[in-house]
């Protein structure tokens, strides 16, 4: 039996996106990439290995999870606002950072989030969230969109979380890969921006392709920080990779928020093809990982609790 790497490929695929953040895919920089190493980044004052926001959130997620035997909405927005007061933000977004900021100054969770934010600080942090609740596939739903009501408030927002939640779910359930995308859309309102994206990569997806096709498809396809880019984009190299590094690496040589895509390409990833389908030298190399595999070793023994939220 495969051994789930949820938070783990989510953090491998960070961190192999962390040094090209915002980059297009016609940098020199990232076409000069080999694909398969981590590099440290000047800007995020991060060196190779070492994951930003994304992995961040989904451990504080994951952490509320297991210590408390469900999500509880209360403790994760308190893990939040500690993280932000604990200064070592790694590239938390805008959106997130104010969301975070009204937390702080007191404002309850239910009126944290930002308004109308199209951002995929949610969806980043949702797969762990799938795998907890597998085996109840509403309480994912909601759950999914629960927290990502805390930072950002919209439905593009609220659908994307869902959208990953949902798909950790399945394939933690063992659910074969091609069959997730139409699940997924079974279960998202039918005429959100999620929903749309999502349904255009269901006419070939699972058709293999190379690393430099995947990524100037997801690069045309728009692979900019915001929900209704980055979700498909994800979806899209999970769907296409032959394994889980071409998946990460198309992901990150796709250009954009190479972080965040790869990250939620990875986690999936991560799901599908086990820890032992990640490449021991970014086993090796990643920050915390005998963390992150113990993270993940317990979100699938998991105890739940029927007042999750």
């Amino acid at each position: 039996m495969k051994q789930c790497a949820v938070l783990t490929g989510l953090a491998v695929g960070d961190a192999l996106g962390m040094p090209f953040e915002t980059e297009p895919p016609t940098s020199q920089r990232l076409l000069e990439w080999d694909g398969v190493s981590y590099l440290g980044s000047d800007y995020h004052l991060l060196s190779p290995g070492q994951w930003t926001d994304d992995t961040m959130m989904a451990c504080l997620i994951a952490q509320v999870l297991i210590e408390n035997g469900g999500y509880v909405a209360e403790k994760v927005s308190a893990r939040y606002a500690g993280w932000l007061a604990s200064g070592d933000l790694r590239g938390m977004g805008k959106t997130t950072r104010a969301a975070l900021q009204r937390l702080q100054a007191g404002v309850l969770w239910t009126d944290s989030g930002v308004l109308g934010s199209l951002g995929n600080g949610s969806a980043m942090r949702a797969a762990p969230i799938g795998v907890w609740y597998r085996d109840d596939l509403p309480t994912v739903d909601r759950v999914a969109r629960l927290d990502a009501a805390v930072t950002h408030r919209s439905p593009e927002a609220s659908d994307a979380s869902a959208a990953v939640a949902l798909a950790a779910a399945l394939l933690a359930l063992g659910v074969p890969r091609f069959h997730i995308l139409r699940l997924v859309l079974e279960r998202l309102p039918p005429l959100g921006a999620i929903a749309e994206g999502l349904s255009r990569l269901s006419l070939d997806a699972g058709d293999p392709r190379t690393e430099k096709t995947m990524a100037a498809e997801m690069a045309a396809m728009g692979t900019r920080a915001v929900a209704t880019q980055t979700v498909p984009a994800a979806f899209y190299a999970f769907l296409h990779g032959k394994d889980y590094l071409s998946t990460v690496s198309a992901a990150v040589q796709a250009g954009g928020d190479t972080d965040t895509t790869a990250a939620i390409a990875g986690a999936l990833a991560g799901i599908f093809y086990g820890r032992a389908g990640i490449p021991a030298h970014l086993l090796a190399g990643l920050e915390a990982a005998e963390a992150l595999a113990s993270y993940d070793a317990a979100l699938m023994t998991r105890c739940v609790q029927t007042d999750d939220a």
